[in-house]
């Protein structure tokens, strides 16, 4: 980690190296090394604030030729196109920016600000390096299968690279294909998952009183289900919230007179991610100041008049035995069955005495008092495995909503069985190639069973935050656990666990000074998260897991995270030292956060902290 210089000397250090300083201002406005702009207003702010659409205004004369290929393709004027784009730079510009004030009258401020061009062509190669990050993102998602991940990132890089004035001379390597031109070559990523997508209804259950059509869809991308997609489908009215369909499963529902005459659906998939772009604010501003491109590709029609309808699903689930010796893996398999069917008629009650009291709990809130439909497993063949002196069921997919928000999502539900034989526990699942990344590691890393208890480990952990299980975060959370938030590194009292003691020893002093947040407090600011909304969904994606090199069961996991919420979203990435010694009860003794990586591209991990 990079020790953090406190705010007066990173101030000292500007002021003491600035090149403007010393210039004349004959120089800035005659060498042709600067952009400026001179403004004139009653006061400073009226004349700063003028100065700096003079500014703008330079800038965008310098380089609006370069985007003179793109406005031909929307049919706009240039200039208004370049103002608009420089806009995005802004907050960039500002913060390389100078000023002068050049007279001061009451009544009467004349201010110059300016930015040498070297300075201005870092902006612009700043927003180049998101650019390439953005495809890199992309490049990795298409591969995992996250198709709505590579979708969102390679837009992304797309709208960027319209802002950029060497927009048509930007190369980059594609996954191997390197020196290709980013913008043709972004537009024909787009266009070609488009074209890869294939959508076919996987089965149709058919209620007369009221008229529905319940369509399982089956996704996948070059043969192979995605790991995620986001959609919305026309409901002869307008259009459904936006689903997310995860691991090959879709979903739509048609009711009235449309469920009886539609013959195609019309499904729309999301790429441009506009209620995200908070998240990534140059993305932001491009949303907001020019017109976006629009692929006709993500229009997809499927044709549901030839899908033979099925009576609402009520046969039994086909499980794949880990071991088909255990003649107790059909009473597990019943369970499941008559929860599934629980769900779907809405008799919650008469399933209870299949849980334990903690694991009913957990099912009134994650299913039984919401809007839950369980999707069709056919999809998704379920397994029954024993680890330790539990057994898991993987997984039932399902679809989730909610009463006070549109947003919807699918899930793959995991039920835990105790050695009582009592479902204690359900939990969303990992990503099937998250499962495989742990499962495939060497047999160095640990036993199946170790890496099937990092996996319900995660599973639990991301589950909590939905099932707002405080009482579960705060068991898992080692009470001297270092916290960081943010840029801000949070630390209880001095570390008392054996195994664990002076394991901070790549921390310096100066990010010590900046720890408030003790164990208890942190989870007072979950409790006051938790009441303000009505859901709370984590996913987890790019994750690398690592493993001490000494002979205990202490891992490193570092993930990029999405939350999402009723009331606030954001993305980041995520580092976990988790000890799984004791697998009964996990302990978190590191827990960092940040919006986005270092400088380096690194983030958090096992080798910035001492054992």
């Amino acid at each position: 980690m990079k020790t953090l210089l406190p705010v007066y000397c990173i101030l000292f250090l500007f002021l003491v190296s600035s090149p403007c300083n010393s210039q004349s201002i004959d120089h800035i406005r005659n060498s042709g090394e600067y952009y400026f702009g001179i403004g004139t207003g009653r006061n400073y702010q009226a004349a700063r604030r003028s100065a700096l659409e003079s500014l703008s205004e330079s800038i965008s004369v310098q380089v609006q030729s370069e985007f003179e290929q793109i406005v031909k393709e929307i049919d706009e004027d240039v200039s208004i196109y370049t103002e608009s784009v420089i806009t995005t730079y802004s907050s960039a510009v500002i913060r390389q920016q100078e000023e002068r004030v050049l007279s001061e009258q009451p009544g009467n401020v004349e201010v110059m600000v300016f930015i040498t061009r070297a300075d201005m062509q870092k902006v612009f190669e700043q927003r180049e390096q998101v650019i390439q990050d953005f495809i890199l993102l992309g490049n990795k998602a298409k591969d995992e299968l996250r198709i709505a991940d590579a979708l969102r990132y390679y837009y992304w890089a797309l709208v960027l690279t319209r802002s950029h004035p060497d927009n048509t001379k930007l190369r980059f390597d594609f996954g191997g294909e390197r020196d290709l031109p980013v913008m043709l070559t972004l537009n024909d990523r787009i266009s070609s998952i488009f074209s890869f997508l294939q959508v076919d209804v996987e089965a149709i259950e058919e209620r007369e009183s009221p008229p529905q059509k319940n369509i399982h869809l089956n996704i996948r991308y070059r043969g192979r289900p995605v790991q995620d997609l986001d959609y919305i489908y026309w409901m002869g009215d307008g259009y459904s919230s936006l689903l997310s369909a995860s691991n090959g499963i879709g979903y739509s529902v048609l009711d009235g007179v449309v469920a009886r005459d539609f013959n195609t659906l019309r499904m729309r998939i999301e790429y441009q991610y506009a209620n995200k772009a908070h998240l990534e604010p140059e993305v932001q501003m491009m949303i907001e100041n020019v017109e976006l491109p629009y692929f006709e590709r993500a229009e997809i029609r499927v044709n549901i008049g030839d899908a033979k309808p099925v009576a609402p699903i009520t046969r039994s689930i086909e499980f794949a035995y880990i071991d088909t010796s255990h003649p107790e893996y059909k009473g597990y398999k019943n369970n499941v069955e008559q929860v599934v069917q629980a769900i779907r008629t809405g008799n919650h009650r008469g399933v209870q005495p299949l849980f334990s009291s903690e694991g009913y709990t957990m099912y009134e809130k994650l299913i039984a008092n919401g809007d839950v439909t369980v999707l069709d497993s056919r999809v998704d063949t379920l397994r029954i495995l024993r680890v330790g002196n539990e057994v898991m069921v993987r997984s039932v997919p399902m679809l989730f909503a909610f009463h006070n928000n549109r947003e919807r999502f699918i899930e793959n539900v995991v039920f835990t069985f105790n050695d009582d034989g009592k479902i204690h526990s359900l939990s969303y699942s990992l990503g099937n190639i998250a499962i495989d990344d742990i499962l495939s590691m060497p047999g160095g890393f640990g036993s199946k069973e170790e890496k099937y208890f990092l996996i319900s480990f995660m599973e639990n952990f991301k589950t909590a935050y939905s099932l707002k299980r405080l009482d579960y975060l705060d068991a898992i959370f080692d009470e001297n656990a270092l916290i960081i938030v943010g840029h801000v590194l949070e630390q209880a009292p001095e570390q008392q666990v054996e195994n664990v003691q002076n394991m901070y020893g790549n921390l310096s002093n100066d990010q010590i000074e900046y720890i408030r947040l003790s164990k208890t407090e942190y989870m007072q600011r979950l409790r006051r998260i938790f009441a303000r909304n009505e859901f709370i969904n984590i996913r987890f994606e790019d994750n690398q897991v690592r493993k001490t090199q000494r002979d205990d069961n202490i891992y490193g996991i570092q993930i990029a995270q999405h939350y999402y919420s009723s009331t606030y979203a954001d993305k980041g990435y995520l580092f976990l030292m988790i000890d799984l010694n004791d697998t009964l009860n996990p302990k978190i003794y590191v827990r960092t956060w940040q919006p986005e990586k270092n400088p380096d591209g690194s983030i958090y991990g096992l080798e910035d902290f001492r054992f």
